[in-house]
């Protein structure tokens, strides 16, 4: 587990227990969240096998919401953790030498960023168990392994949030939150994660490179993330 996700896990754990007694609460809602990311079958961070895909990361999150109404906020969020690109998605790499080939494959580690704003909507529901919509825009960004590339280089873009959840009022100003968003990359380019230098990519036996190389890549994919987190709004002092 990342230094990141140890202290967004204690962010949670802090979050159950700031329960302010009396006190009045403020405008600002806080939420830490930890969840598990699905990222798109086509993104090269997740698998081209059959079915629904169970690759998934582990992610933590913050977001920040300012109270403009009783039913309406908006703020900052990020979103973050580390991912394994898959080898299925890359031509593997070809090493010639005397009398023989050789293919292998690709791979690296990264760290995945979302960031941006986001307005929260509370939807009129039952006592104690409130649903809720997200919708926001921001950015992405996936960080690439040093020791691979040799550079700091990263893949990003534009994004879009679309989600909602559903909030269980514990006590006082605290609520457990269970959500599921889709962050949405746009003009994602999943050969911005490629490793190998176009002279050392297998050209010369297309035919056993990997089926996922010639998967369609769409201008907009959808990375679903699962999480829970505890809401709860800083007390006016």
């Amino acid at each position: 587990m990342t230094r990141v996700l140890r202290i967004l896990i204690a962010g949670l754990a802090m979050g159950a227990t700031a329960l302010p007694g009396q006190q009045p609460e403020g405008r600002w809602v806080v939420v830490p969240t930890v969840g598990l990311m699905r990222f798109d079958r086509t993104s090269a961070l997740s698998s081209i096998d059959e079915g629904l895909s169970t690759t998934m990361w582990l992610s933590g999150g913050l977001t920040g919401l300012y109270a403009l109404r009783s039913d309406l906020r908006v703020g900052l969020y990020i979103e973050g953790g580390q991912a394994e690109t898959s080898p299925d998605y890359f031509r593997y790499t070809l090493f010639r030498t005397t009398g023989a080939y050789e293919l292998r494959a690709i791979s690296q580690r990264v760290v995945f960023l979302d960031y941006g704003v986001i307005a929260a909507w509370d939807v009129p529901a039952i006592r104690n168990a409130g649903p809720y919509l997200k919708a926001g825009v921001g950015g992405h960004s996936v960080l690439l392994d040093v020791q691979r590339t040799n550079s700091t280089r990263q893949a990003g873009g534009t994004e879009f949030v679309l989600g909602g959840g559903l909030n269980y009022q514990l006590r006082g100003n605290v609520a457990v939150q269970l959500e599921l968003l889709d962050f949405m990359w746009s003009d994602w380019d999943r050969d911005k994660l490629n490793t190998a230098l176009p002279s050392e990519q297998n050209t010369v036996f297309e035919e056993d490179n990997p089926p996922g190389v010639l998967w369609d890549k769409p201008s907009l994919i959808h990375n679903l993330r699962l999480a829970v987190g505890f809401k709860f709004t800083p007390a006016i002092q």
